[in-house]
């Protein structure tokens, strides 16, 4: 978004934080620390991330928190004039020509004549798969046709073909080809704003397009059952998910196609149309976002919290709005920039535990308040 936008946006926030003396919320830190064997049995392999996960703590550190612009005020930037010559695109263009930056995530049920897709479950952003060969034909000839969900990424057969579809041995579509449930896609709003996706959500039903809001990544270290052992999946009531995957469950709103999260998103990437045109050696990833249905609620704040089975690098997430009580820790902050002052003090104040009676009280507090909120409403995004 522009910077004079950010910079009124911050401003106001800002101030209804000194207005109420909230405290910043701090959550505890981990870090992986590689061995070269499993101290609690050394005849076991390295302890390498994320297959395995040996945390230590660094540091206790301030929550995130961030502002997340309404649909309307990004639907009216990325259609003016200033926008367009920075490289936005509306949601209108991209619906109509996606380009070759994007997220892929397919959902089906796989038929008699399909076949495994050559590819990895999806792990934490800047990490390497170090159990590849355990994906592949010769381990688990059937993962993906068992998960029921691909996301995509470019498939290169040489140097110099073309870009080669990865699904096609899935025969979507055809007699006894797998049956698609879902296809989800996602486009930047802009290169540089790694937040904002324009979205859409294929079913057999229709489409859905929504903006998202990206929030944390969706995946993190394996997670191992207590008795230690390797499963392919983790197994959930409606499904096997993989064991990377950071479960969040939100009571308000959680829309699935099967087991599969509709809130769990891929991270838009380069398709390169050859392989020698790429820019670097791409992964996938998923993060967990917000689609359209929360900014429509009359919550402006959301918090992500980790649930009680929650562990350092292999959290668990519970998402609900900030005035809902709750005394499990916050992990991430999101929160909607064009709200009105009243509501914003009122939230705030309950998820930092701080009185919101001074603010509210006080002629002046809210009168400055309101002229700073007006400035982010009235702001000419037009322009």
């Amino acid at each position: 978004m522009p910077e004079r936008y950010s910079a009124v946006a911050s401003n106001y926030i800002e101030s209804v934080f000194s207005a109420i003396n909230a405290v910043p919320t701090a959550r505890r830190r981990f870090y992986h620390r590689a061995l070269d064997r499993d101290p609690k049995d050394p005849k076991l392999t390295a302890v390498r991330y994320p297959d395995a996960v040996n945390p230590v703590y660094d540091r206790d550190a301030v929550v995130p928190l961030v502002l997340l612009p309404r649909p309307a005020a990004v639907r009216t930037w990325s259609a003016s004039a200033q926008a367009r010559s920075l490289g936005w695109r509306t949601e209108n263009e991209v619906s109509q020509r996606r380009g070759s930056v994007y997220g892929r995530t397919l959902i089906y049920e796989p038929g008699k004549l399909s076949k495994n897709p050559i590819s990895l479950p999806t792990i934490p952003f800047e990490s390497e798969m170090r159990s590849w060969h355990a994906y592949g034909d010769e381990h688990s000839p059937k993962f993906f046709l068992d998960l029921g969900k691909l996301v995509d990424k470019p498939l290169y057969d040489s140097l110099h073909e073309p870009i080669l579809d990865r699904s096609a041995v899935l025969r979507l579509g055809e007699k006894e080809g797998a049956k698609l449930l879902g296809e989800f896609i996602t486009v930047p709003a802009s290169l540089k704003n790694s937040r904002l996706r324009w979205t859409s959500i294929h079913k057999p039903s229709g489409v859905h397009r929504f903006l998202a809001y990206s929030l944390v990544d969706g995946n993190g270290a394996f997670k191992r059952p207590p008795n230690g052992s390797r499963p392919r999946f983790h197994e959930t009531a409606d499904g096997p998910i993989t064991p990377y995957v950071r479960p969040l469950r939100c009571e308000r709103h959680q829309p699935k196609i099967k087991q599969h999260d509709e809130l769990l998103l891929p991270t838009p990437l380069g398709w390169a149309p050859r392989y020698s045109e790429r820019i670097v050696e791409q992964k996938t990833n998923e993060e967990w976002c917000l689609d359209d249905w929360f900014p429509a609620q009359k919550d402006a704040c959301w918090v992500i919290r980790e649930a009680k089975d929650s562990k350092p690098l292999q959290e668990s997430f519970l998402l609900m709005p900030a005035n809902e009580p709750s005394d499990r820790p916050v992990f991430f902050i999101a929160l909607f920039a064009e709200t009105e002052p009243k509501q914003l003090v009122q939230e705030l104040a309950t998820l930092y535990k701080v009185s919101p009676d001074a603010a509210l009280n006080s002629s002046e507090t809210m009168e400055r308040l309101n002229a700073l909120y007006d400035k982010v409403r009235d702001f000419p995004l037009t322009q």
